[in-house]
Order: structure tokens, then sequence, then C-alpha cells
């Protein structure tokens, strides 16, 4: 008995992650849906293709509905949204919104911002609308499941107030927490421990219960900065067409190398310039539209798949690596040794390239989604 206890004992010591004391959090809740005709008979505005901005009283009048209810279910931030980008959400002291062709950028700080804002532009008709809604407050974690239930709360409202058939708004519930790998070496030596449990297992430790059909996806994005040690320690020929192939291709060397040693079997290096996002998809597949790359996986495999994305002829600010977790990555239904595991694994890249782990950072956003209909 005393040494099952003992086994007990450090498998779940293997699960624990200490993550720094000055990570940030985040967590949104988006609901989306078409922009149909139909949605636009139900709220009720005519909208007239001869008047330059067609479409403006239809969005004031979905924004307006939208936000009395955010009011009534006191949720303290949150947007509307109809410009056909997709919606990031960035930790900030400072809030602001940044757009890209193809993105639109949130940076709020949980602690002190709030706001009910809207971005459209009368004269298109978005693909889709949005409402983002932005967890405030401390705690984000620990609060999460409250969060998501009064969110629900509001989007089951709008759906009532605006007639929607069951089903009509897909809810995307985003998790992610940021922080250096490197800041204990920095001198941050405070830190604090997670084990990273399933989302739909920690509301229901919460008594907030995750019904009906859903899909989760958990993966960390691992930030590597180009910097000029790394130009430096390889032989670069300005004059080739594909200058940058051999850093590429030592740095995937050294990515596939740590990924085998600590059985990280999904996984991608992106080193071209675009953004990626994760999406659940059951035939894993790559799409490419402007400055994002979609990489689509099916947790449910287990089969090995690394992906390499570069340019030789293009030098990047920054190279993302992305370590996909599957449902055989949890154990006791955490995460906490999937973490582990890509944390030793950017540790040996680190050695390999020679990083300075008290000067140069690797930033990992560990990222927890949940998506249901309402």
């Amino acid at each position: 008995m005393r040494r099952s206890s003992s086994i007990l004992r450090k498998h779940r010591a293997s699960e624990k992650v200490y993550v720094p004391l000055n990570a940030r959090d985040n967590h949104y809740v988006i609901a989306e849906m078409p922009l149909t005709d139909e949605l636009i008979d139900l709220v009720g505005e005519v909208v007239d293709l001869t008047q330059e901005q067609p479409y403006q009283k239809f969005y004031q009048k979905l924004a307006k509905i939208a936000f009395d209810i955010v009011e009534e279910c006191n949720i303290e931030h949150a947007n509307f949204v109809a410009n056909n980008r997709l919606v990031r959400v960035r930790n900030s002291d400072e809030q602001q919104v940044l757009h890209t062709d193809k993105q639109s950028f949130f940076f709020y700080s949980p602690m002190h911002n709030s706001t009910f804002k809207g971005y459209f532009d009368g004269a298109v008709r978005s693909n889709k609308v949005k409402f983002l809604f932005l967890a405030t407050g401390a705690s984000l974690r620990e609060n999460a499941a409250g969060f998501h239930q009064k969110v629900l709360k509001a989007v089951n409202i709008l759906s009532q107030k605006i007639g929607l058939k069951a089903g009509a708004l897909k809810v995307r519930d985003h998790q992610h927490i940021t922080y250096d790998i490197f800041s204990r070496e920095k001198g941050n030596k405070e830190s604090i421990s997670h084990t990273f449990r399933e989302i739909s297992t920690r509301y229901q430790h919460q008594n907030v219960m995750v019904d009906g059909d859903f899909t989760a996806v958990t993966y960390a994005v691992v930030s590597l900065p180009m910097t000029r040690r790394l130009l430096k320690d390889t032989e670069i020929d300005y004059d080739s067409d594909m200058p940058f192939e051999q850093l590429y291709t030592k740095i995937s060397q050294a990515f596939t190398q740590a990924n085998k040693k600590y059985q990280l079997n999904q996984t991608a290096m992106i080193a071209n310039g675009l953004s990626p996002i994760v999406r659940f998809d059951e035939s894993a597949s790559t799409i490419i539209n402007g400055d994002i790359i979609s990489l689509g996986y099916n947790p449910h495999r287990r089969n090995r798949d690394i992906s390499m994305q570069w340019q030789g002829g293009k030098l990047v600010d920054t190279i993302r690596l992305v370590f996909f977790a599957t449902d055989f990555d949890e154990t006791h239904k955490t995460y906490g040794k999937f973490v582990n595991q890509v944390t030793k694994a950017v540790g040996a890249i680190a050695d390999e390239l020679n990083w300075k782990k008290d000067h140069d950072y690797m930033l990992m956003r560990f990222n927890q989604q949940l998506v249901r209909r309402v």
C-alpha cells in the first residue's frame, strides 16, 4: 500500500505545472452566427441597397439589442463585431483594437478595462456577426465557470429575443495563459502550480455542467523570436535565393528531435510570417487565408504528424512552434503532464540553439477551447 501511494504521488507530481506568478490570463467567449437574410428579417430592420451604407441601421439595432442584454446580465466588457475578420484577444494594460486585413486584435486588461462597442462598416455585408464577451476581474481561471454560465444566459436571452432557432449560435469559450518559459532563469522565482484540467471537467467541479454536444481542443503555441544570436550562429548566404533555408532547417531538426524525445506526436513549426490559428478538424487540413494559417487537427487521433511551414527566402520576426494535445495526452482529466513535456522540449530546443535563457524569452501561450451550440 505504501509503495502504491508513493507511485501515485509521483504520477500526480508529474501533472503539476509551476507557472510564473507574472503569467497573464485571458478568458473570453465568442458567440457567432452567419449573417443571413432570415436574420435581417428577424431583427426587423429594412436593408435598402440603394443607400451608401445599407447595413448601418441593421448593425446598430442588433448591437443595441445585444448591449441591453449584456447590461441586464451584468457583463462588464463586450463587443459587437461584423467585419469579416478573425477575432484575437490579448492581455495588455493598454486597451486598444488593431485590425489587419484578416484579423482584429483586442488588447485589454481584465483588471481595469471595460467597454461596450461595435466594430462594423455599414456599407459592407459581413459573412458573420459575432458577440465578444471578455472576462474581467482577478482570478479569471478560478471564476471561469461562473463567467461561462453568465455569458450562456445572455446568449440564450439574445437568441430568444431575436427569435433564432435552437443551435443557431455557435459559442466558443477560449482560455489561455501566457508566460515566458525561461522566466525563472531571469530571476522570477515565484510561481503557482496548475494541473490544467480539461474545461468541462473544471466547470463540473464548480457545479456548471456542459450539456449536449461540444468539441474541445487544447494546444500550446511557443513564440521563438528571431534574435541576432540565431542569425550569427548560422552561416547565411545572402546571395542565395533561399538564404535562410539552412537556419530553418537547423531549427526544424532541433524541433523534431525534441518532439521525439518527449513524445509530442502532433506539432507544427510555422516560419512563413503567417499567424496560426488552431481548430478541431477530423481531416486535419491546413488552410491559408491571407495572413492566417488555419491548422486543423483531430484530438482523437494518435498518429504522429509534424508539419513544417517555412519559406527559405523570407526572414520572419517570430517562429511559432505549435504543440497539439490529443486525448492520449490527457491524464486524470488534466493536461499538466503535456505542458511539462512541451516545456522540456522547448528547453531542449533552446539548448540546441545556444539560447540565452537569462536574456531572451520564449513565450508560451497555453490554449484551451470549448465549442458548443446554443
